[in-house]
């Protein structure tokens, strides 16, 4: 796959360009709109249960912490803490209507914030609006989110339905990345009638537009078609926000005029797969496909994409990590994580500018993957990490990871289905021992798509056009390591922010 410096490796261009954590519904650590909201004296038996959900929420186990919060809530009905906390897992779990009601009756403009979310991502617009009008009224409270969600829920979004579907548009449909552009997800896209290109980004909630030629959040038409034109899927009413983007277009060959985020990406019941240079959207669940690992996700606060992991060097560390396909680089960990697992950021192997290590191997839910490359020294990846409230938060899972795999996000965005074969260990782990190299090299002509699925046909899962691996070249100086333990997972990082 033809690659190009690209400064999209930069957590820093993300983190700053997107304002990250903030839309992905972090409140600003600083805000008194995180203040807790006050409740009676619990017993010691709601206590326990609230502190055992709270440390399930943190470790990602997120129906393990369902169960516990609602022992906790039976314990002590009516408490907000309770509450609270209710909604954050809730709302981890995409069970919107769940966190609604965690949340009657309690006060606070955090509490309004987090109801806002829930009625935003479960499209009840007035709603999301009114709570969010309360939530703005506290000058404590800070969260960029917060204004044009509000400006999009209120007034703009009398009688509209998010992304609704033009009747015409296919049930199922391919579209072909361009393989000159890189390891990212980039798309074609007609934006309001207008051609642009558009990148797949797990790590963010929402639908943003470059600020050129737009001065403020607005509903869009979205449309994706086929390579010949002949099939399409357009989405209507789709909420959109405004930032610049000039950042991610920079090392690119064309200007990136969107990010897609996760509010369209679980809608839209997507397969990608960059070896093939294949993405497919559709109308319906697929059905599962016959050999894939299912992994469980959740999301911070109805938002960016985590994904329970498991990393070995020297020692083992288990925790959550941030799916986010807006970077080029494949693994990222702060400094504490590298210590953690016994190696010293400081003596890793400098590769482009950038300090790299093989790990003995890395565990995806329950899909071990064997070695793969990992990147240090990533700019302000601590600060960025640690926003993630009340969520411990180890590290970054970008592109050059996942090219590996053909990735499927299933059950409305509560799982990923990864299908892997010969070509995945020779992209997460490169021969070379090198990271952050050209994944197998694609036939020069992909097979011929799929014909067109009629309007009665059921969606299914779209071939892949993988091309076959090469012959694996000798391993590195590593051995490989065996498939991670069963035994208990080692303590979690110190990297998130406790609550």
């Amino acid at each position: 796959m033809a690659r190009r410096p690209s400064k999209l490796w930069s957590l820093v261009v993300v983190a700053s360009a997107l304002g990250l954590p903030n839309l992905a519904g972090c409140p600003d650590p600083e805000s008194a709109a995180g203040e807790k909201a006050k409740g009676g004296p619990k017993g010691e038996k709601a206590t326990q249960w609230m502190k055992r959900a709270a440390e399930e929420l943190s470790a990602l186990d997120l129906d393990d912490a369902n169960d516990s919060v609602l022992k906790a809530a039976a314990a002590a009905p009516g408490d907000a803490e309770i509450g609270m906390l209710n909604a954050r897992i809730a709302l981890a779990r995409l069970d919107f209507k769940g966190a609604a009601k965690a949340l009657e009756g309690i006060e606070g403009s955090e509490a309004a914030s987090l109801r806002a979310r829930a009625f935003w991502y479960g499209d009840d617009l007035l709603h999301a609006s009114e709570e969010l009008s309360k939530a703005l009224e506290d000058p404590a409270f800070k969260d960029p989110w917060a204004k044009p969600v509000r400006e999009l829920a209120g007034t703009q979004g009398t009688g509209r339905k998010p992304f609704t579907l033009k009747d015409n548009s296919a049930r199922v449909l391919e579209i072909r990345m361009p393989r000159d552009l890189g390891t990212l997800l980039l798309v074609p896209v007609e934006i309001d009638g207008q051609a642009t290109v558009a990148l797949i980004d797990t790590g963010v909630p929402e639908v943003i537009l470059d600020q050129k030629g737009r001065s403020s959040p607005g509903w869009v038409t979205m449309k994706f078609s086929s390579p010949d034109g002949a099939r399409s899927m357009e989405y209507r009413d789709v909420p959109s926000m405004v930032q610049d983007l000039s950042p991610f277009t920079k090392g690119q060959t064309v200007p990136i005029g969107a990010v897609l985020g996760m509010n369209f990406l679980r809608r839209a019941h997507i397969t990608f797969d960059r070896l093939a240079d294949q993405l497919v959207l559709r109308r319906e669940e697929p059905p599962a496909p016959p050999r894939m690992t299912k992994v469980p996700v959740g999301f911070y606060n109805g938002g960016g994409m985590l994904v329970r992991s498991t990393i070995r060097k020297e020692f083992e560390v288990s925790s959550s990590m941030w799916v986010n396909t807006g970077v080029e680089y494949p693994l990222a960990f702060p400094d504490a994580i590298w210590k953690k697992i016994g190696v010293d950021p400081k003596t890793l192997t400098s590769h482009e500018g950038k300090a790299m290590a093989r790990l003995l191997n890395i565990r995806v839910g329950g899909l071990d993957l064997g070695p793969a490359d990992a990147l240090a020294g990533a700019p302000q990846i601590d600060e960025v990490l640690a926003k993630f409230k009340g969520m411990d938060v180890m590290g970054q899972m970008g592109m050059g990871f996942l090219a590996g795999m053909r990735v499927t996000i299933g059950e409305g965005g509560r799982a990923l289905w990864l299908e892997t074969d010969d070509n995945t260990p020779l992209v997460i782990a490169p021969p070379s021992g090198t990271a952050i190299t050209k994944p197998p090299k694609a036939p020069p002509k992909a097979p011929p798509a799929p014909p067109a699925a009629s309007s009665s046909a059921k969606p299914g899962p779209v071939p892949s056009a993988k091309p076959p691996a090469p012959k694996p070249a000798p391993a590195p100086s590593a051995k490989p390591a065996a498939p991670a333990p069963s035994a208990k997972p080692a303590p979690a990082p110190a990297a998130s922010a406790k609550k």
